[in-house]
């Protein structure tokens, strides 16, 4: 990671209800401000997440024998392994292990993601920016939410869900999830969720990365549509739409009925 990257200054209080299921689509100055609150999985609260590893384990065995898709909420900070025997005993179960890194992010390991079992899962994430302030300042209208990265970036064994409370005054928004390239100064759509009345987004990771998520508006193409229509409709530029929307790679190949991200609150 480059070492332009800067600490953030400041940490967001989170309280809101992070729900599992994933609902698929689905400032001037870009870093965020996001109202949310501490992160609470649907059986517990961060602050209730043990950090005895007994204790983690004997509560992942009960909720596999319960079999109710219950969250085993365990303390991890931002370093955290899930060994290989952890991930037999939980392969194929309806339970999940929710790892929480602090009180703003969970990241969550489903028993009905694990397949392999042959390599840990293993994490270290780095809370810092990630984009520069040259390129976080060609996404003014989108709100810069969350960025942080993994030091490892290889491919994970399972899919690894990252949980974020956005702030309920964000409900009914799209949060976008964007890898981004510091070689090559790019970002790259990884996911968009609409976020929940209760201000909470997920995505899956299938690596480490590092990873921005911003929060927009978000439109879809109607018949006869192009983006500079778009643009103009929603007072933006089309330099900015493009931008926004990196998955689009052509921009006089869009169709009606696709889902554009608008980078204007």
């Amino acid at each position: 990671m480059k070492k332009t990257y800067k600490k953030r200054t400041r940490f967001r209080l989170l309280v809101l209800p992070l729900i599992f299921v994933l609902i698929p689509l689905l400032p001037q100055k870009n870093t965020a401000e996001a109202a949310g609150s501490r992160v609470i999985l649907n059986q517990g609260a961060f602050e209730e997440a043990t950090v005895d590893w007994n204790v983690m384990v004997e509560r992942l065995d009960e909720a596999i024998r319960n079999g109710k898709g219950e969250n085993v909420n365990f303390s991890v900070g931002n370093i955290f392994t899930v060994p290989v025997d952890l991930l037999e005993k939980l392969a194929g179960q309806n339970a999940t292990l929710a790892l929480h890194a602090n009180d703003e992010i969970a990241f969550s390991v489903s028993g009905r993601d694990v397949k392999r079992t042959d390599v840990p899962v293993h994490v270290e994430v780095c809370f810092e920016e990630v984009l520069p302030e040259e390129k976080a300042r060609e996404y003014s209208g989108a709100m810069i939410a969350e960025q942080f990265y993994m030091t490892d970036r290889e491919a994970y064994p399972c899919r690894i869900n990252v949980h974020m409370a956005l702030g309920a005054e964000n409900s009914g928004r799209h949060a976008v999830l964007y890898s981004y390239d510091e070689n090559e100064g790019t970002l790259r759509q990884e996911g968009v969720f609409r976020i929940t009345k209760e201000g909470n987004a997920m995505f899956g990771l299938s690596r480490g990365d590092a990873y921005v998520t911003m929060i927009m508006g978000g439109c879809t193409v109607a018949p006869g549509d192009t983006l500079s229509h778009i643009a103009l409709r929603h007072g933006i530029s089309l330099k900015a739409l493009k931008a926004a929307n990196p998955q689009i790679s052509d921009a006089d190949m869009i169709h009606a009925g696709q889902l554009v991200n608008i980078p204007n609150l």
